[in-house]
């Protein structure tokens, strides 16, 4: 792994992770088209962590009030109830790790056969032409007037069983997240935010599964400074997905991604 493919690498991470157009799809279609090589598990865990900070500077404000909130609840564990009803940021809080619970149940029920799928570029196709019919049809949707306070643990639900689709290839979770929050009656704005914000736990849930797998195996396969920007391309390309993708959902143009993986998804299935 030499630094340039660290830095492509970086930037089909960073940009694809936010972008409603699949980063696990393309990441498989990018391994079965151009014949790459697996990045190895340093490298994977240092692009994930790259889009972490992505999202940390994108929503500084938010993420704060998060932190904020957590390190509350956990100073006052027996108060915790009356801190939800009050506090905005612990119901936040509360709501993003209630939506969380179904993508982490079925990912973890379903690890060996999600896995056999990553090598079936057939399947990410169709999945991709289903991340674009998702993407057309939410579009449609009835503009709300819900804000991201006003997010209920119902609409947390709805966005938490979306992002457990979204574990399978070629489904998008931005996309599919987005998508279920307009459907609540979430203002587009908002429902981009609680988006991004709840990829926070998603993220951080699968780097410990992967740190651990480096430390049972420690092989790592990839030169550290190759790791390190491959991290920094992660984060500054991921950034940019993020406000890109902000301007285009506040304009209400999702279309065009639909477009995309429409025709990304027929090119596959035609090719696979």
């Amino acid at each position: 792994m030499d630094l340039v493919q660290a830095v492509i690498l970086g930037i089909v991470q960073g940009m694809t992770e936010f972008l409603p157009i699949s980063s696990s799809g393309h990441l498989v279609l990018f391994g079965a088209l151009l014949k790459v090589d697996e990045p190895g598990m340093l490298l994977e865990i240092m692009l994930h962590f790259g889009t972490l900070i992505a999202v940390f500077a994108a929503f500084w404000r938010e993420t704060a009030l998060l932190a904020k909130a957590v390190f509350i609840m956990l100073g006052n564990p027996t108060k915790i109830g009356k801190l939800v009803k009050e506090n905005p940021g612990c119901r936040l809080v509360v709501i993003i790790l209630l939506a969380t619970v179904p993508a982490a149940v079925f990912g973890l029920a379903a690890n060996d056969w999600l896995a056999r799928l990553f090598d079936n570029p057939r399947f990410t196709g169709a999945m991709l032409c289903v991340t674009g019919t998702i993407l057309f049809l939410s579009n449609r949707a009835r503009p709300g007037g819900k804000t991201l306070e006003e997010i209920g643990s119902g609409d947390g639900l709805a966005i938490g069983f979306a992002q457990a689709l979204a574990v399978l290839p070629g489904i998008s979770r931005s996309g599919t997240t987005i998508a279920a929050g307009l459907f609540r009656g979430i203002n587009r704005e908002s429902a981009a935010k609680f988006s991004f914000l709840l990829s926070i736990p998603a993220v951080l849930g699968s780097q410990l599964l992967a740190v651990k797998e480096l430390v049972d195996n420690p092989a790592v396969g990839v030169p550290l400074p190759a790791a390190v920007v491959g991290t920094v391309t992660a984060a500054v390309s991921g950034y940019f997905a993020i406000r890109l993708l902000l301007n285009f959902v506040r304009r209400g143009r999702l279309t065009v991604f639909s477009y995309y993986t429409w025709i990304v998804g027929l090119i596959v299935l035609l090719l696979a």
